[in-house]
């Protein structure tokens, strides 16, 4: 990627010949070197979105063999998005300062080492910070692949259908998650789903290192550590301060928690620029691009919703209807491969008709399929109200996600790409990191089943929170999703 005027040049290097941008746009370039980075980049953020849910079907499998709660079962989940929110701009403010693939390597080789330690957890706490570990990698990874593919391919077509494939296999991968997590568990028992992931993280660094450019290093001056510091606490105290404020008897420490990212945002937010001119994590002024904003706030109440009820459906599952883990996980395949089908089908719908019907189409299938489970009974066949659910809110995350990618996109320069895709995925992660606590606390207040059991009209109340969150926040928001040239 070449220097912007006033921008220092980076040392010559010598990149494989797959690696060159002007081969990856050229229409005679052989099918490899113009794929080849995008299938890699494409792996990469599949990796990180797959993460987020590839335990779902597991979790009751490790509760059973450490003896943990459900609700406490989602610290799994809770632990990884408040390392993945929390970390997440120091991921795109890494991604936009330093050499792109340095970084997007160092972020899969933290995500491996975070599933090795929970491979091999002798007690349920060693998941938890396991879980963590992945999260922090993911932060860095998501960023630094976004970043690398607006680089990697020009503005245009190409970078359309980039960003197409891009998001269809982040979507995909979430709901193929979900089935090889219950599938891998009954074949090999559940720290296999770890032992995969850790083999994944380092095929897919060796392949970075093998077909992506290295990127240009934007020297930028030193950044402002109290200010980075500052969000990064605001951010992780709101996960956590949702969290608590879900458990019996956390209401006073989640008041001093979320008191707590209340003065370390108004910190963040009144600095600005220090007196030295160090650059800060996230500038405020990104924040008032439309688009950005709009893709936040839709991605916060979406991953609420999603994440969720994903998160307490294998439970469902395997809890009132009895299935085993690998029943489950396939149970749940319609919806992997609806998202999948769907997102590819979004990246042609947005080229015709733009990013905001597509995200409103979408938004309003999520929360329509998990109403439907809201109709299912304890004795329902499965080819009820489980499987149409699973169908349409599948399908509606397929259109949804790519939509939000571009349109938090939209307006933002290139230099700032790292760090504009880590704002929607920020609020994707505090949305996934509450959705999974919240929900399961909602769901437990109605009653147990049995012994770490939810029942089925805690379940159904937990399904309608999610979807009239989902409408009340996240449809409002597209109404001004931003402008582009030629609206």
């Amino acid at each position: 990627m070449p220097a912007r005027p006033g921008e220092p040049q980076s040392p010559p290097s010598s990149p494989p010949p797959a690696a060159d941008p002007a081969a990856l746009s050229s229409p005679v370039a052989p099918v490899p070197v113009r794929f080849a980075p995008l299938v890699v980049l494409s792996a990469a953020a599949g990796l990180d979105a797959g993460g987020v849910a590839v335990l779902n079907s597991a979790l009751p499998s490790v509760g059973a063999r450490f003896g943990t709660s459900a609700q406490n079962l989602s610290w799994a989940v809770t632990g990884y998005a408040l390392a993945f929110a929390g970390l997440l701009l120091c991921g795109g403010a890494m991604a936009d300062r330093l050499r792109r693939r340095r970084v997007l390597v160092g972020g899969l080789a933290l995500l491996a080492a975070g599933a090795g330690l929970a491979f091999a957890a002798p007690a349920y706490g060693a998941v938890v910070v396991g879980r963590v570990l992945q999260g922090a990698g993911a932060a860095v990874t998501m960023p630094a692949a976004t970043a690398l593919l607006t680089a990697v391919y020009a503005d245009g077509p190409a970078r359309s259908r980039a960003l197409g494939v891009f998001s269809s296999a982040q979507a995909g991968c979430y709901g193929a998650g979900l089935v090889l997590g219950g599938v891998v568990t009954s074949a090999l028992g559940w720290r296999w789903v770890f032992a995969l992931q850790a083999l994944a993280a380092v095929a897919i660094a060796a392949a970075a290192a093998r077909w992506l450019p290295a990127g240009t290093r934007h020297r930028r001056g030193p950044l402002d550590l109290t200010g980075a510091g500052a969000l990064v606490a605001a951010i992780t105290l709101t996960v956590l301060g949702a969290d608590l404020a879900s458990r019996p008897g956390g209401g006073p420490l989640a008041a001093v928690t979320a008191a707590g990212a209340a003065a370390t945002g108004w910190l963040w937010w009144r600095r600005g620029r220090t007196r030295r001119g160090d650059a800060v994590l996230l500038d405020r002024d990104l924040l008032r691009t439309r688009g950005v904003r709009t893709a936040a706030v839709v991605a916060g109440a979406f991953y609420f919703c999603v994440t969720g009820t994903l998160f307490l459906l294998p439970l469902h599952l395997q809890q009132v209807r009895g299935m085993s883990p690998a029943a489950s996980g396939l149970a749940v395949l319609p919806v992997s491969l609806a998202v999948a089908g769907a997102a590819l089908v979004s990246g042609r719908l947005m080229r015709t008709r733009g990013p905001r019907p597509v995200l409103v189409v979408g938004l309003l299938l999520t929360a329509g399929g998990v109403l439907v489970w809201c109709l299912a009974g304890e004795h329902s066949p499965y080819a009820g109200p489980v499987l149409v659910g699973l169908v349409v809110t599948g399908v509606g995350q397929g259109l949804a996600f790519p939509a939000m990618t571009v349109t938090g996109l939209r307006d933002v320069p290139d230099r700032a790409h790292g760090t504009a895709s880590a704002v929607t995925a920020t609020a994707l992660q505090i949305g996934s990191g509450i959705g999974p606590t919240v929900l399961a606390g909602l769901a437990q207040a109605v009653g147990a089943a049995g012994p770490g059991a939810l029942s089925l009209p805690g379940h159904h109340l937990a399904y309608a929170a999610a979807a009239g969150l989902l409408l009340l926040v996240g449809l409002p928001a597209t109404a001004r999703p931003g402008r582009r040239s030629g609206d």
